[in-house]
């Protein structure tokens, strides 16, 4: 169980890492935006996947807290 969440962990960062909503596209790592070209409807999916895990980030923290203390 707690692998679901480490890998969810390591998940949520890479994808809030990776936004930048200033940016025109997701080449934030590189100098080359040929591989992440973007546009205002995925940076908006994006965002919307980032709040989907950042939720089920703190759903499986406040379950493992729970299931912890009995």
């Amino acid at each position: 169980m707690k692998l679901i969440w480490y890998v969810a962990s390591f998940f949520t960062i890479f994808l809030i890492l990776i936004n930048n909503p200033k940016a025109t596209s997701l080449s934030g790592f590189s100098d080359q935006g040929r591989i992440f070209n973007s546009t205002r409807s995925t940076q908006k999916s994006l965002q919307i996947v980032i709040a989907i895990h950042v939720v089920a980030f703190f759903s499986l923290t406040i379950l493992f807290a729970l299931y912890s203390q009995v």
